[in-house]
């Protein structure tokens, strides 16, 4: 008896533990994205919701130089590219065009946002001119 009663728990461990590797598999995915992985934006230049993270993105860091007694800002002009990133919350890598209020340049800037929407929570992570792109 001793012996089965042993084998049953082993059974019963096995299952659990592979019932837990294929939720862990499946529960990576969330809205067909792979969770961790990037995934492109598509239509960012029609898409609100992007065109008013640049919008976050641009006032944020505005607001960031006011607190460091800088003049020079920047004015939002738009989301050139934008890719999405499921991680704890939404984090957003964004192609932001802009202008320089002082001399009208315009310059293009990576920022990061997270998201995170139950907590009605974003922040600006990231915003440094971007090294990779010119704007038009």
């Amino acid at each position: 008896m001793r012996v089965d009663e042993n084998r049953a728990r082993v059974t019963v461990v096995v299952l659990v533990v592979l019932a837990a590797v294929v939720a862990g598999v499946d529960g990576r995915r969330h809205r067909g994205i792979l969770v961790g992985a990037r995934s492109e934006v598509k239509d960012v230049r029609t898409n609100r919701e992007i065109q008013e993270l640049g919008r976050f993105s641009v006032a944020e860091f505005n607001f960031q130089q006011r607190q460091k007694q800088r003049i020079r800002l920047l004015m939002f002009d738009e989301v050139v590219e934008a890719e999405r990133q499921v991680v704890s919350g939404i984090k957003y890598y964004l192609k932001i065009q802009t202008t320089h209020s002082d001399s009208n340049r315009v310059q293009v800037y990576d920022a990061v946002v997270v998201v995170k929407p139950w907590l009605d929570h974003r922040q600006l992570v990231h915003f440094t001119p971007s090294p990779s792109y010119s704007a038009n």
